[in-house]
């Protein structure tokens, strides 16, 4: 096997592995000029403490591409302190003999810019149809994320935000900055200073609702999300109409992020068997020690073409439940110690959908309505027996790792999707909750 490093002056100092010939087998399709038949997109947020992570996810979707057909593409854009670029690995004819060779290319250099606004991502990929043109697209989105929660400057989340309605104490509180292993939460891009130091600030994170206007330029056959909480329905909801299907955790994602060399040639088949691939992921984390130790994971893939009617299911789950002040007692119907938390926050943000909406439901058909479209939503569920998480008390002190404590009737037993459950005592929180196209669809707000 022959190892070539290529220097392309035209293109950038490329960092390239072209990798030894061999032949791949795949179908001849008839391609526009400088088409493919399928291109993954990989949008990657590592201006923050993942990066180094972030950037071996990088070099695994790369060697990944050894399992991949020839008329597929794989676009990088990687997000660094001291970089961003978006570049393209794929592999092209060598020689006479039917066989092929990795190949990447740069494809844009971009100045110092925030990744985590919806101008930005959507000029990313009007570049991506520019510059690499495909038949279709499917995209995975890496870095920290918090499902549907809103930005840091609402005062309901993140590192140190204080809300003076309830004695000065934190709502909830996401804070990044820690010792590993490190877990994923979408941003937090590092925003350079005047003076040529780096902060956090607002644009440093992007709103659901923003995401979902940062993908509009592509529909996406598949979305996958390498971020924690991001399978939130309030979220979900929102991402209905930019992807066919969607693949994200209810909860927090190991640092290692996922197992890119064993799952891009599955995301770059003709059929991208996705059901497939969520027994791959779950195999890899669960046999590879040298992957992850820690054998924790969910991940559920979801067919957006049924979430709306899933939402008219649980909107009549809630006005069957509904009174003078539904909005903020709701919670009360309900016995919270039979809901399984996803999380050790204290209280805890995300719960188990099911669990929530069921005992809301009560027994007789109408449950039984709503686990059918449920059903239909959420195609594959996987998840270890434990999942770790990172606890912090309601003034904010760390609770460190751990695995979560509280599981219902002692099993640990997720639908695959996360719910908030709306608390009259944070205010903040439940003011943007109600905001969400979720909860106005649910609730009749109009």
């Amino acid at each position: 096997m022959k190892i070539m490093h290529i220097y392309n002056k035209v293109w950038l100092a490329l960092t390239l592995l072209f990798v030894g010939c061999q032949s791949v087998e795949g179908p001849v399709v008839a391609l526009n000029n400088g088409e493919v038949e399928h291109t993954l997109v990989m949008y990657l947020i590592a201006n923050n403490n993942l990066d180094v992570s972030i950037y071996r996810n990088a070099l695994d979707a790369e060697r990944g591409m050894d399992r991949a057909l020839p008329s597929t593409r794989l676009v990088i854009y990687l997000d660094r302190r001291n970089e961003t670029k978006l570049y393209e690995v794929r592999y092209l004819p060598y020689g006479n003999g039917g066989e092929y060779i990795r190949s990447c290319k740069v494809l844009k250099e971009y100045p110092q810019q925030i990744s985590t606004t919806p101008e930005v991502m959507s000029s990313v990929l009007e570049d991506v149809k520019r510059l690499a043109p495909s038949r279709s697209y499917g995209l995975v989105l890496s870095g920290h994320g918090t499902g549907w929660f809103p930005k840091p400057s609402s005062g309901t989340t993140y590192d140190n935000q204080r809300v003076s309605s309830i004695a000065g104490e934190m709502e909830y509180s996401f804070n990044y900055e820690r010792f590993m292993p490190e877990t994923r939460a979408m941003g937090y891009d590092s925003v350079m200073q005047e003076d040529g130091s780096f902060a956090i600030t607002d644009e440093s994170y992007i709103s659901a609702s923003e995401i979902v206007e940062g993908l509009s330029p592509i529909h996406f056959d598949y979305i996958l999300f390498d971020a924690c909480f991001m399978s939130s329905i309030e979220f979900l909801y929102d991402l209905r109409h930019s992807a066919d299907y969607v693949m994200a955790s209810p909860v927090e994602i190991l640092g290692v992020g996922l197992p890119y060399v064993e799952i891009v040639g599955n995301l770059l088949s003709t059929d991208h068997d996705l059901v497939e691939l969520c027994d791959l992921i779950m195999d890899v984390y669960m046999r590879d020690n040298q992957f992850t130790v820690t054998k924790s994971l969910a991940l559920a893939l979801m067919d957006c073409s049924q979430f709306e009617a899933l939402a008219e299911v649980v909107a009549e789950v809630y006005e069957s439940v509904k009174s003078e002040d539904y909005r903020t007692t709701i919670a009360n119907r309900i016995d919270m110690s039979e809901m399984q938390v996803l999380d050790r926050m204290s209280p805890a943000a995300f719960h188990d959908f099911e669990d929530y909406v069921c005992a809301l439901a009560g027994e007789g058909k109408l449950r039984e309505k709503f686990l059918e479209a449920l059903s239909r939503v959420v195609v594959k569920s996987v998840h270890t027996e434990d999942i770790y998480s990172y606890g912090y008390s309601p003034d904010g002190w760390s609770k460190g790792y751990d695995y979560i404590e509280n599981k219902v009737g002692g099993v640990l037993d997720l639908c695959g999707i996360n719910t908030y459950i709306p608390y009259r005592d944070v205010p903040v929180t439940l003011e943007h909750y109600f905001q969400t196209a979720w909860a106005k669809k649910i609730y009749g707000i109009e």
